[in-house]
């Protein structure tokens, strides 16, 4: 018998004996004996994966742009608020980019591996990333705050504007972009919304157009939130992309 009927045979029994759908899968796995682990213990794993240069690049650039606002321009808290809002973009792209770190360099099949699903842990990772900005410029913002007397809630618009902007723009890149063609375009990204901060600076903090930044965080939100619930419940475009390395 030849090997193509034989394959042909092979695939015309399958049809036939049909092999059966096997009983209490779920029962069987959630009574294997494995140590469990708690959420906690899930996050502290993931900080540690996260590289020790990205949270020490973050903190240097939140520190320098500080610095700078403080020691050269030699201004009001508008202008060292300029300074501090222009590095936002970068830390969401460092941000963005260190989560989806296994996918740049062809590794998402090794987390795949892992107990817990990809894109719950990409979401525990970019939790942890975006936690850790928000520390950095918190200190900052309280800071220029007190020191002026001015309002919390517009600084914190202003500085959260160009953070979510990127965070959107880099996770549309992500969605659409594999390998490490995304890092580049994200950087691109990044680089283009920070000059932006920088020249445009009289647009920006124009206080006849205030009004327009809190609906420009309230959209940016609304599509991050949905962005990342399509994250957790993998949709088609999200699944290829990350397992598709």
């Amino acid at each position: 018998m030849s090997k193509y009927s034989m394959s042909q045979l092979k695939r015309e029994l399958k049809g036939v004996y049909p092999a059966p759908a096997p009983e209490k899968k779920e029962e069987f796995l959630k009574g294997l004996p494995f140590p469990g682990t708690s959420p906690v213990e899930i996050l502290a794993v993931q900080i540690g994966y996260i590289r020790k240069s990205v949270w020490l690049l973050s903190l240097l650039l939140v520190i320098a742009t500080s610095w700078a606002g403080e020691y050269l321009l030699q201004g009001n808290s508008q202008e060292k608020l300029w300074f501090l809002s222009g590095v936002m973009p970068l830390l969401a792209v460092l941000a963005v980019t260190e989560t989806f770190r296994s996918g740049t360099y062809g590794m998402a099949e090794l987390e795949m591996a892992a107990r817990y699903n990809l894109p719950g842990i990409l979401l525990i990772r970019m939790g942890a990333l975006g936690g850790g900005n928000l520390l950095m410029i918190i200190p900052g913002l309280l800071f220029l705050v007190r020191q002026e007397n001015s309002s919390l809630l517009r600084g914190a618009v202003y500085l959260l504007v160009p953070w979510t902007c990127t965070c959107v723009l880099a996770l549309q890149i992500e969605k659409y972009v594999r390998g490490r063609e995304s890092m580049w375009y994200c950087c691109s990204c990044g680089c283009f919304l920070c000059g932006f901060m920088l020249l445009c600076r009289e647009i920006y903090f124009d206080s006849e157009k205030f009004y327009l930044w809190p609906i420009v965080l309230s959209a940016a939100v609304i599509f991050l939130i949905r962005q990342i619930y399509q994250i957790r419940h993998e949709t088609e475009v999200w699944k290829q992309n990350l397992y598709s390395v």
